[in-house]
C-alpha cells in the first residue's frame, strides 16, 4: 500500500510538473527584444544597437568563446554543469550549511541553469523565489540541451550597466572578441556577473582583481590550469578599460539595420581600412569650405563586396550634415557618364579610340553647349576628348546615336537615371542633367574592369552576387585602358608623393555638376572600384568644388591603400592598328596623300569607321570629288575639259580650318581653280579668317586698372558671324578686357566655317 501511495504521489507530481510546464512555458521574450550588432567581414563590431531596454548584447556561441573563459566559468559557477538536471542538490546543501554556520550567505548554490532561469524570470531573493528558480531551471533542462542553456548564459549574463553577454563585455572592457581573451581576462569576466556593479574593472580595479585572484586560486585548487601559469597571473595587475560602443561605418550600419533587422548583420567591410579612411576623410574635409562633406565607397569589381562605406565625412558633425548618407543621395553626376557614351559608340561601330572629333562651337537655336574649362581645341581624338572631359566632342558622338538607347543601357546596367519632372531622355544626360547615386556609379564603373558586366554592390555576406550587362568586353577594355592614362593636374603632380604617382593600376574619371554643387571621381585601383564625392549635403553651390580640385586628391589617397597589381586581360576582339586622319580609316585602306596624320589605335572587332560629321544630318564635306586638268588645276563636272581626270581627296572637316596647320587647310590641299570654272566654287571651300587680330598678338593696356577694348572682324562681310571668347558666346563683335591673360577668340559663320586665334593681353 505504501509503495502504491508513493507511486501515485510521484505520478501526481510528474503530472503537476508537466501541466505547469505546459501552462507556464519558459519566457524567452527577453531574447525576442533583440539588441543587434553590425560587424565587419571578420566579425568585429562596426556598430551596435541597444534593444528597447537600452541593453547592449552581441550574439555569440560556444565555439566563439575562448576555452579559458569556459574553464574559468565552470570552475567558478558550476563544475558539474554537464551532470546535474538543472539543480545541484549537493551545492544547495553546502550553501545552506555554510549560511547556518557563518550566519550569512557565504557561497551560492545556483547552477548556470538556475542563473539563466533567474535572468529569464526575475524573482525576489527569498526561499520561495529560490524554489521558483529551481523549478524553472528543471523546466529549461527538460526543454533545452546543455549547449543551448550555456549559449543562453553566454548571451544574457550581466556584465555591468547595460552590458549583457560575454561578447559585448569582451569588446567593452578589452576591445577584442571573446575568442581572443587571455587567461587573465577570461578569469576576470568569469567572476564579473556575480556582482557586475561592484566588480566593474574600469571603476573598481582593486575589487575586480581580488575577485579574479579568488577564482585563480580555485582553478589552482582544482588543478584546472597549470600552477606556474596561475602563479604568474596572480602577480599580474589588472588591465581593463571601458571602450565606447563601436561606431565604424555608422551610416551603413544604420541603413542595414533599418532594411533587415536582426541580432547579427555581417558585412564585407574591412574594419581596419574603414577606420583609416574615416580618419583620412575627416582630416581632408577640414581643409574644405565650411559645411562641406564627403563620401567614399570602395567595392570589389568582380564580387561586388563593399569593403569601405563612408556615407559622410563625420557622423557626429551636425554642421557638415554628418548623418546624411551621400552614397545613396540623388545628385547630378556631372561628366561621370561620358565613358559609357564612348563605350557604347565603340561597340556600335561609330568610332574607335583615335577617331577624329571636333571640339568646335555649336549653335542650334538657344542650345549652345560649351566646355567646362572654356575655349575650343579643334581636332581631337576620342581618347583625348575623354581624358580631358570635353563636352562638345561627346555631344557630337551622342548626336550620331540614340539618347534613349543609351539611357536604356545605363538603366539595364544598374544605373537608374532620374529625370526632372516632365523631362524625357535628352543630350543633357552626359552633362549632368539627370540624377543618380554614388553607389550606382560605382556599380556602373565595375563593368569597365569586369568584362562589361556591372556588379550590384553587396553589403551583407548573405547577399548573392548579381551582375548586369553594360558593355561588350572589348569596348569596356578600351575605355578602362584610356582612363588608366589620366594625367595628374600640374598642381597635384607637385603635391602627390611618388608612391601615388607610381600606381599604374589606377584610372579615373572626374565630374562636376552645375554650380559646383557636386564634385566626383569614380575609378579603379587594382580590382577595386572607388567612388568619391565632395560637396554640401543641402546641395548648395560650393566655390571651386570641381572633380579635379576637391575630389581627385581624396581619390588618390584612397587608391594608395591598394597595392594589388591588376589589369584586365585584353579580349581577343581587340587589336592595334594604324589609322589615319582626317578620314578615320585604317592606314591600309587610305592612300598616302590622304593619310595626313597616322595614329596607333586599339580597334574593337577591327572596326575603323570613317570620321563623323559635326551632326548626324549635316553634310560632311570631307570627301571632295573634282576633275583635274592636265595643267594641275581643278575643275567641276560642268566646266571640265575632255582631258580632265576625276580625283577624290580627303579633306579635314570645314569647322577645323582655324586649328589646322596651313598645309592641311582646304585651300592648300585642293589645286587652284581652273580659270574656266570661275564663279562655280562652293562657299565651303573658302576659308573664314579673323582679320582684326593676328595669331600670337600681344596687346598692352595703358595702366593696370585701364580697360582695353578690341573690335573683331573677319574677311566675310555678308555672312552672320558668331564670336566666342574662351568658349563663351559674345553678344557683340567687341570686348572690353579688364585683366591680363591669354585668350582664345573664335569666329563661326552660318555655313559652319570657323577661324580661331590665340593672343595675349598684358
Amino acid at each position: 500500500m505504501k509503495l502504491k501511495i508513493a507511486l501515485l504521489l510521484s505520478l501526481l507530481l510528474a503530472l503537476t510538473l508537466l501541466t505547469l510546464n505546459w501552462v507556464y512555458p519558459p519566457n524567452f521574450s527577453k531574447l525576442a527584444d533583440q539588441a543587434s550588432v553590425v560587424s565587419d567581414r571578420d566579425g568585429r563590431p562596426l556598430r551596435a544597437f541597444a534593444n528597447s531596454d537600452g541593453v547592449w548584447r552581441y550574439p555569440t556561441s560556444i565555439t566563439k568563446v575562448s576555452p579559458y573563459y569556459l574553464q574559468a566559468l565552470f570552475a567558478y559557477e558550476d563544475r558539474y554543469f554537464y551532470y546535474h538536471p538543472g539543480v545541484n542538490p549537493f551545492s544547495m546543501l553546502r550553501a545552506v550549511a555554510q549560511a547556518i554556520y557563518y550566519g550569512r550567505a557565504v557561497s551560492g548554490g545556483s547552477t548556470i541553469t538556475m542563473q539563466v532561469a533567474r535572468l529569464l524570470h526575475p524573482n525576489k531573493r527569498t526561499i520561495g523565489g529560490k524554489l521558483y528558480q529551481m523549478l524553472r531551471a528543471i523546466q529549461l533542462e527538460w526543454r533545452l540541451s546543455k549547449a543551448q542553456i550555456l549559449t543562453l548564459y553566454l548571451n544574457i549574463a550581466p556584465f555591468g550597466g547595460p552590458i549583457e553577454g560575454i561578447e559585448a563585455a569582451s569588446y567593452v572592457y578589452f576591445d577584442k572578441p571573446a575568442l581572443k581573451l587571455t587567461p587573465n581576462e577570461a578569469a576576470l569576466l568569469a567572476v564579473l556577473p556575480q556582482s557586475p556593479s561592484r566588480y566593474r574593472p574600469d571603476r573598481y580595479p582593486l575589487r575586480a582583481q581580488q575577485a579574479r585572484n579568488k577564482l585563480l586560486k580555485r582553478l589552482d585548487e582544482f588543478e584546472i590550469w597549470d600552477k606556474q601559469l596561475i602563479a604568474t597571473l596572480l602577480q599580474d595587475p589588472l588591465y581593463a578599460d571601458f571602450f565606447p560602443y563601436p561606431k565604424l561605418a555608422p551610416i551603413l550600419a544604420r541603413r542595414l539595420r533599418n532594411q533587415q533587422p536582426g541580432p547579427h548583420l555581417k558585412t564585407f567591410i574591412d574594419g581596419d581600412l574603414q577606420e583609416r579612411l574615416e580618419h583620412q576623410l575627416r582630416t581632408y574635409v577640414s581643409s574644405l569650405t565650411e559645411k562641406s562633406s564627403g563620401a567614399v565607397m570602395v567595392m570589389h569589381a568582380h564580387t561586388g563586396e563593399v569593403i569601405a562605406y563612408l556615407g559622410s565625412a563625420d557622423f557626429d558633425n551636425a554642421q557638415r550634415a554628418g548623418q546624411v548618407d551621400m552614397i545613396k543621395a540623388l545628385r547630378s553626376p556631372g561628366s561621370t557618364l561620358k565613358p559609357f557614351v564612348y563605350g557604347a559608340a565603340i561597340e556600335q561601330g561609330l568610332i574607335h579610340e583615335k577617331s577624329l572629333l571636333q571640339d568646335v562651337p555649336v549653335i542650334k537655336g538657344n542650345y549652345r553647349p560649351s566646355n567646362f574649362s572654356g575655349g575650343f581645341s579643334g581636332p581631337i581624338s576620342v581618347k583625348d576628348a575623354l581624358l580631358r572631359s570635353l563636352n562638345l566632342p561627346v555631344l557630337q558622338v551622342l548626336n550620331h546615336s540614340s539618347v534613349n538607347a543609351l539611357a536604356a543601357r545605363l538603366n539595364h546596367g544598374g544605373l537608374t537615371l532620374h529625370w526632372p519632372s516632365g523631362a524625357r531622355a535628352n543630350q543633357a544626360l552626359i552633362l549632368g542633367g539627370v540624377g543618380t547615386k554614388l553607389e550606382q556609379l560605382v556599380s556602373a564603373y565595375s563593368s569597365l574592369i569586369n568584362d562589361g558586366q556591372s556588379v550590384t554592390p553587396r553589403y551583407l555576406q548573405e547577399q548573392p552576387l548579381q551582375q548586369q550587362f553594360m558593355l561588350e568586353p572589348g569596348a569596356a577594355w578600351i575605355i578602362q585602358n584610356i582612363l588608366r592614362q589620366q594625367p595628374l593636374p600640374n598642381r597635384l603632380s607637385r603635391q602627390i608623393s611618388s608612391e601615388h604617382r607610381q600606381l599604374a593600376n589606377v584610372g579615373w574619371k572626374t565630374g562636376t555638376s552645375y554650380g559646383f554643387r557636386d564634385a566626383w571621381v569614380v575609378g579603379f585601383s587594382g580590382p577595386y572600384i572607388i567612388g568619391v564625392w565632395t560637396g554640401r549635403a543641402d546641395a548648395r553651390p560650393v566655390p571651386n568644388n570641381s572633380g579635379s580640385e576637391n575630389a581627385l586628391p581624396l581619390f588618390l589617397q584612397v587608391a594608395a591603400h591598394f597595392k594589388q597589381h591588376y589589369v584586365p586581360q585584353k579580349p581577343s576582339s581587340i587589336s592595334a592598328v594604324e589609322t589615319c586622319w582626317p578620314g578615320g580609316l585604317t592606314k591600309a585602306l587610305t592612300t598616302p596623300k590622304n593619310c595626313q596624320q597616322s595614329h596607333r589605335s586599339w580597334l574593337y572587332q577591327q572596326l575603323a569607321p570613317p570620321t563623323l560629321s559635326i551632326a548626324a544630318k549635316q553634310p560632311h564635306h570631307i570627301e571632295v570629288d573634282y576633275w583635274q586638268e592636265p595643267n594641275g588645276s581643278r575643275a567641276t563636272l560642268l566646266c571640265a575639259s575632255a582631258l580632265a581626270k576625276p580625283v577624290t581627296t580627303t579633306l579635314w572637316p570645314p569647322a577645323l580650318e582655324g586649328w589646322l596647320k596651313p598645309r592641311w587647310q582646304r585651300h592648300h590641299l585642293l589645286p587652284a581653280l581652273s580659270p574656266t570654272c570661275r564663279n562655280t566654287e562652293p562657299v565651303m571651300t573658302q576659308s573664314l579668317q579673323i582679320t582684326s587680330i593676328k595669331p600670337g598678338s600681344h596687346f598692352v593696356r595703358r595702366a593696370q586698372h585701364t580697360a582695353l577694348t578690341l573690335r573683331f572682324k573677319t574677311n566675310e562681310r555678308e555672312q552672320q558671324v558668331f564670336w566666342f571668347l574662351d568658349g563663351k558666346l559674345l553678344h557683340r563683335a567687341s570686348h572690353q578686357f579688364n585683366r591680363a591673360g591669354q585668350f582664345q577668340l573664335t569666329a563661326l559663320d552660318n555655313h559652319g566655317r570657323i577661324d580661331t586665334v590665340n593672343f595675349v593681353v598684358e
